[in-house]
């Protein structure tokens, strides 16, 4: 779907260069006739502007198709930046029929040939003819210029909109060397050359505007704003620390971005997916058809302490840890979890699981003397079933009463699923008792539950506060 929507703005592109090149060529035979008839320097400068038009549009024509070319081994990029060259190309012959046209003009000037000019109804005529098609092609290149984000369309819409004022100035220059014919004023009849004067300066200028323009594209030069834009784009990305590089660079009408992130930790490898398909959305949306490769990594721990380091490297891991404990002996730390680990693997490949782990833990936390890694299996995903829970609910309840400060226990489910027994509960406690004493009382009423229930296999307690009211 994506290469025929390509496909498509690369036939509109060439169509819309086509019908500029035809109307070139009617403009270029009408000026140059009429230009030798009335032997107007001004109007044969604008004969060969149009001359460049005609060549312009061609040049232009071409490198669309050539730049419609998808990528190959010599061009991994694509062949869109042979837009920006043939752009930079018309910009030096601008200037070149440019210095022609001035080195005409001064000569008629000193000259003084404008009396020798034929001046009739042909000679408006061309120049205003001339201004319309200019604004209407103008008009037209520049809107699908900015529809397929071309530059060389881009290119011939600021060459005819500089027409339409040269056009003006030629015009101009008729009308005040009929004036000076009129009421014998010799110093009129100068205007003529200076029209083509006018012609050429302008033509300069575009010339300038343009080859600055298409020289940053060549050499890479971002956009301005857009990286700005970009970054902007990004605020709100939930997980991103922050964005160390971001490049953009322009081929043709496609641009190709470069986004290096650093996540916040703990970030699982599914999370970083996350992130970087979220900033590729957001910098599409901004930029349609571009190309975004986007790198990430942790952002640097320096600002860890051990527990959270530890807990960065089991979800970097993709690893399920809990019971996390480290302890401090001096200027040495140990460090105590339990890895829960699918239920059928070998212990062979348990273990060797686990000293990677740990050597990547002793890697990245300074200090660490000891590692004690606990190994169970993980909680089971599948089908389960609801069992009946109550002489169980009764035997926990009756537990519950006996352990301190536990005011009720409530929610008492009993699921079976792969064959083994699990149990979960919600457990009211007083507001301000602190957590550590609430685990206290969870893991003894937990321990009790398994010496009194031994067929359960796993436990689950929640406690909460008495004044919790989202049962």
């Amino acid at each position: 779907m994506a290469s025929q929507v390509s496909n498509l703005r690369e036939h509109g592109k060439q169509r819309v260069a086509a019908w500029s090149l035809a109307a070139a060529v009617g403009l270029l035979a009408f000026k140059l006739v009429v230009g030798l008839h009335a032997n107007s320097l001004g109007i044969l400068a604008e004969a060969a502007h149009s001359a460049l038009d005609l060549f312009a549009s061609a040049l232009t024509w071409i490198s669309l198709r050539i730049a419609a070319r998808p990528a190959d081994a010599n061009h991994p990029f694509g062949h869109g930046k042979f837009e920006s060259f043939s752009a930079l190309l018309e910009a030096g012959l601008l200037v070149a029929t440019a210095l022609t046209i001035g080195d005409a003009a001064l000569r008629r000037w000193m000259a003084g040939a404008g009396g020798a000019m034929r001046l009739d109804g042909w000679a408006f005529a061309v120049m205003i003819t001339s201004m319309a098609v200019d604004a209407v092609r103008a008009r037209y290149l520049r809107r699908a210029s900015s529809a397929y984000g071309s530059d060389a369309l881009a290119a011939d819409a600021l060459n005819y909109s500089s027409d339409i004022a040269t056009s003006a100035a030629v015009l101009l220059g008729l009308t005040l060397v009929a004036v000076g014919r009129q009421w014998r004023l010799a110093w009129l009849l100068h205007a003529d050359a200076a029209a083509a004067l006018v012609v050429a300066a302008a033509m300069v200028w575009l010339a300038l505007r343009l080859g600055r323009r298409m020289a940053g594209v060549l050499l890479d030069e971002a956009p301005p704003g857009l990286s700005r834009d970009l970054r902007q784009a990004l605020h709100g990305v939930e997980g991103i620390a922050a964005v160390e590089r971001l490049r953009v660079r322009r081929m043709g009408s496609r641009y190709f971005v470069d986004l290096q992130l650093a996540l916040e930790p703990p970030s699982t490898l599914e999370r970083a997916g996350g992130v970087r398909q979220e900033v590729a959305n957001r910098i599409l949306r901004r930029l349609p058809e571009a190309d975004v490769v986007v790198e990430a990594h942790p952002a640097a721990p320096e600002r860890l302490g051990p527990i959270e380091r530890v807990q960065a490297v089991a979800l970097r891991n993709n690893q399920n840890i809990h019971d996390l404990s480290i302890y401090q002996l001096g200027q040495a730390l140990d460090v105590e979890f339990h890895l829960e680990l699918r239920e059928s693997m070998p212990l062979a490949e348990a273990h060797d699981l686990v000293s990677r782990l740990e050597a990547e833990i002793r890697r990245d936390v300074p200090g660490v003397r000891e590692i004690v890694t606990h190994i169970e299996p993980e909680a089971a995903v599948g089908p389960a079933a609801l069992v009946d829970a109550g002489d169980v609910a009764r035997q926990v309840e009756g537990l519950a009463r006996s352990v301190p400060d536990l005011l009720d226990c409530h929610d008492i489910q009993v699921r079976r699923s792969s064959g083994h027994l699990a149990l979960s509960c919600h457990c009211s406690f007083s507001d301000a008792l602190p957590v550590n004493e609430v685990h206290e009382r969870v893991s003894r009423l937990e321990a009790e539950i398994r010496r009194a229930l031994p067929q359960l296999f796993r436990i689950t307690i929640h406690p909460e506060p008495t004044s919790d009211n989202r049962r």
